[in-house]
């Protein structure tokens, strides 16, 4: 059985992946000669069409997954998170990779378990 995405009623206002979204959608219905929902959409007055709210619930789960990654590669890009003189030995050694077996999970880098 085919399991369908679940939508959110409209895009958020002023998140990043809606205008994405808008600008993708646009494009696309401009790619199939639909010039007026095109103009719509570019205008925030399609954020109800379901091209615009699928488009925008992939981009913003695309955009936490980056987010995710960003986080966890500042951390492992710190010179702090190698330093071995830290009392207690470089925060690396601790982590063991942690963060980033989380991130890969899915989970946010600083994930625990309690």
């Amino acid at each position: 059985m085919a399991k369908y995405a679940v939508l959110p009623a409209s895009p958020a206002q002023g998140r990043p992946s809606t205008e994405f979204a808008r600008r993708f959608v646009a494009d696309y219905f401009d790619a199939i000669n639909r010039q007026d929902l095109s103009q719509l959409v570019r205008e925030g007055k399609g954020d109800d069409f379901e091209e615009v709210r699928a488009a925008d619930a992939l981009l913003s789960q695309q955009a936490d997954r980056v987010a995710r990654y960003e986080t966890a590669l500042s951390q492992y890009a710190d010179p702090g998170f190698w330093d071995d003189t830290l009392p207690g030995g470089a925060l690396a050694f601790h982590d063991g990779g942690e963060m980033a077996a989380n991130v890969l999970a899915g989970k946010p880098a600083f994930f625990h378990r309690d």
